[in-house]
């Protein structure tokens, strides 16, 4: 049998405790340009997505993965903001969604990209947008086109993201892949990102600086880009200017309105001012001004919370 070319790269990851390494940016790319092409074996795909998995991803290999995908995107994309959301809710609404939805009336372009479920038990922003019947773009030539909130599957950027998603019910955790598509982004559009574990956001930040990207990330409700105004939020920028930290403090450790299931319903009378939630408001309130951080380029905190305070105060509570 001849020699696969992808097997070098397999034995950069699988040469033993000591002689084993993680994957240059340029060694990261050429596996994930490889793969997406499907120059693969499968037992290949495996070893790489479980030995990154062990040893924990660098951000040079993150980065690389993600320059790989992102050749994916289209010229031209239409937004002001990428917006990452692969996590899924399981005991809060997805307040994040209003926080969207007050950035679209100030007028924003926001892209959602994501997963369709893949965890049972959870709530997929996807489920939400076809219950509303809000754009899900199904070709990535209406990318080109400008609207101002709209959903992409991840899927319909390259078939093979979704599927390796799936891979969690047959590897019994999450890959690498997990990490890597809320990092993507088309070139010079930011992006914001959520994630679990706190340790992972640092990751993020140095490879959105290696790739060039302008981006916010924070260890979000759920892992979702979500701030939880029952905690202090930290959160890691790469902004044009170079690398920052950005601090929300919260305001009280307990809201008695805090809880409640993960569906449309409280969403709609929250935005339609038929409910009022303190939680809900400044969770809306704090993830909107991060984003519109990431969207300005700088970080002025205190006044994109001021703007976006006041955005809520004027919002079109009739739209939803």
């Amino acid at each position: 049998m001849s020699h696969h070319p992808l097997a070098d790269y397999v034995r950069i990851l699988a040469r033993g405790k000591n002689a084993s390494r993680s994957m240059s940016f340029d060694e990261a790319r050429f596996t994930m340009q490889s793969m997406l092409r499907g120059d693969y074996l499968p037992e290949q795909l495996g070893a790489i997505l479980m030995l990154l998995r062990v040893k924990e991803e660098s951000p040079e290999e993150v980065a690389g993965f993600a320059a790989a995908i992102n050749d994916y995107w289209p010229a031209d994309v239409q937004a002001d903001l990428i917006w990452a959301s692969y996590a899924g809710k399981r005991r809060q609404p997805f307040w994040c969604l209003l926080s969207a939805l007050l950035l679209s009336q100030m007028g924003y372009r926001i892209l959602f990209h994501g997963s369709e479920a893949h965890t049972e038990g959870r709530l997929y922003l996807h489920e939400l947008f076809s219950e509303l019947q809000w754009p899900v773009v199904r070709d990535l030539n209406e990318l080109q086109q400008s609207a101002p909130l709209r959903y992409l599957p991840c899927r319909v950027l390259h078939p093979e993201l979704q599927r390796w998603l799936l891979l969690k019910s047959i590897l019994g955790v999450r890959s690498p892949i997990n990490t890597v598509l809320k990092t993507i982004a088309p070139p010079g559009i930011a992006s914001v990102q959520g994630v679990f574990h706190p340790n992972y956001a640092a990751a993020h930040q140095q490879a959105a600086a290696i790739n060039g990207q302008t981006a916010v990330i924070i260890k979000g409700e759920g892992g979702e880009f979500e701030v939880n105004p029952e905690r202090r939020c930290e959160a890691y920028c790469q902004l044009p200017q170079g690398p920052a930290q950005l601090e929300l403090l919260h305001q009280q450790s307990h809201y008695e309105d805090k809880g409640g299931l993960a569906g449309l319903a409280a969403l709609q009378r929250v935005w339609r001012n038929e409910e009022q939630h303190a939680y809900a408001t400044e969770a809306i309130i704090g993830t909107a001004a991060l984003a519109l951080c990431a969207i300005r380029g700088n970080a002025d905190l205190t006044q994109a919370l001021a703007d976006c305070r006041q955005a809520w105060a004027q919002r079109d509570t009739r739209c939803f």
